[in-house]
């Protein structure tokens, strides 16, 4: 598992999509807005579409114990 902050974001989908290629199994992509963030429905299911679980989980990492339920609930 992989966890990616910042994951619906450009730079965040460029990570995740490279780690896609690179084998990546499972991917954890948070921003403060999960699904609702522009792109990341699309994002979501392209990574999809290439054999990687991938979830999309609204979490404002700057709040600890938000990151820490999230690390529990994706070890």
């Amino acid at each position: 598992t992989v966890l990616i902050t910042g994951g619906t974001g450009a730079l965040g989908g460029h990570v995740a999509r490279w780690l896609a290629g690179a084998g990546a199994e499972h991917l954890v992509l948070t921003s403060r807005r999960g699904l609702d963030a522009p792109g990341a429905a699309a994002l979501k299911g392209e990574l999809e579409a290439a054999g990687v679980r991938v979830a999309v989980v609204a979490c404002d990492v700057a709040d600890r114990e938000a990151l820490a339920a999230l690390l529990a609930e994706h070890p």
